[in-house]
């Protein structure tokens, strides 16, 4: 019979764990959830508290094609989107330190949520409420998949047991955006 490993044991390998993750962790945290839930918002506040750059891939992906995400669905489809989406992924994540704030569709593609696991990056769900989430997104009309409360419903039903695959989850339904950047710098994840 092998002897009871003693709680002092446990403590070391615990901690030796948590040196080589900080060790092997790339500086790159990701943002994600479903539109409204304050990604861009809270990631901005983060960029500000750790003095990372904050990048909005969907803003990135705008600003390379010349049109909104929305003309870009309208004109070259969403097959043609998920494409530009995942090559601008690739690329932002290129940068070291970087808070990257991922479209709402991001993360539930395979090949992107895959890619993001493997750079090591921390990926963070910001979990909000779907009331509230209609609530933040009234009058909006720039999202290429919903139109009606109905597709809205069934697309943050979709999405969710794909954000629920995010290595954190902070509430971000009932705190304002500095409190929700708060509560992510106490998992002093870096």
């Amino acid at each position: 019979m092998l002897p009871t490993p003693s709680r002092g044991f446990y403590n070391q390998v615990r901690v030796q764990a948590e040196v080589f993750m900080s060790r092997s962790r790339r500086k790159l945290i990701y943002l994600l959830g479903f539109m409204g839930s304050g990604k861009s918002t809270v990631g901005e506040i983060l960029s500000r508290e750790m003095g990372w750059p904050f990048i909005d891939l969907d803003k990135t992906i705008e600003a390379g094609q010349g049109v909104s995400i929305r003309k870009i669905f309208e004109r070259d489809g969403e097959l043609f989107f998920r494409q530009v989406e995942h090559a601008a992924l690739t690329e932002v994540s290129k940068n070291e330190p970087a808070i990257v704030a991922l479209g709402g569709g991001t993360w539930v593609q395979a090949p992107n949520l895959e890619f993001i696991r493997a750079t090591g990056g921390a990926t963070i769900f910001l979990d909000c409420r779907l009331e509230e989430l209609r609530r933040r997104c009234e009058g909006i009309d720039d999202r290429p998949l919903f139109s009606d409360p109905e597709s809205f419903a069934r697309l943050f039903h979709e999405r969710l047991p794909y954000y629920r695959l995010a290595e954190f989850h902070v509430a971000s339904d009932s705190a304002p955006p500095e409190e929700v950047a708060r509560r992510i710098l106490r998992l002093k994840i870096f």
